[in-house]
């Protein structure tokens, strides 16, 4: 064999074994991600989405609704300038009484975005998260509801139904 052809293969098994180590990384790493279903909506049963929503909620929700879900001192009263102070996340509030996708366009949206005519909310938008991180927040503030609370939330279509009977 000539050398120019024994060249052009080794440069082939080198370009064959860059793919495949590739491919192998790839897979590890799409095997390590959480799951689709997970991103795109709440999932109390996934521990480490949970534990990822704890974290985004202590460095981003909890200087206001505070480390312990507990809300804002005086809520629900309007302070003088008519804006609500935030309310608690736990069972004591309002959060449960409401569908997920109501809550995540709350959290990306803020709260004009979902409130009542007339209702003055203070909540940000807080379109700087990924989707992922807003469905892991929720995930985490679910988590700390009693299992007959996580059950008692409607569901979107329950809160839909609801809302056109209003109508």
């Amino acid at each position: 064999m000539s050398r120019r052809l024994l060249n052009q293969r080794n440069v082939l098994i080198g370009f064959m074994i860059v793919c495949l180590l590739a491919l192998v990384v790839f897979i590890i790493r799409s095997s390590t991600r959480p799951t689709t279903r997970s991103m795109d909506r709440a999932d109390v049963t996934n521990a480490e989405f949970v534990a990822q929503g704890k974290h985004i909620y202590a460095t981003r929700c909890a200087s206001c609704h505070g480390s312990n879900l507990k809300g804002e001192q005086g809520w629900p009263q309007p302070r003088p300038n008519g804006v609500m102070p935030a309310a608690p996340l736990d069972q004591s509030g309002h959060a449960w009484q409401r569908d997920d996708q109501w809550l995540f366009t709350t959290i990306k949206y803020g709260g004009q975005a979902t409130a009542s005519p007339g209702y003055a909310s203070a909540m940000p938008a807080f379109s700087g998260l990924t989707d992922a991180d807003i469905w892991a927040v929720i995930s985490y503030v679910k988590s700390t509801w009693p299992k007959h609370t996580q059950d008692s939330q409607p569901t979107s279509k329950s809160s839909l139904l609801l809302r056109q009977k209003k109508l």
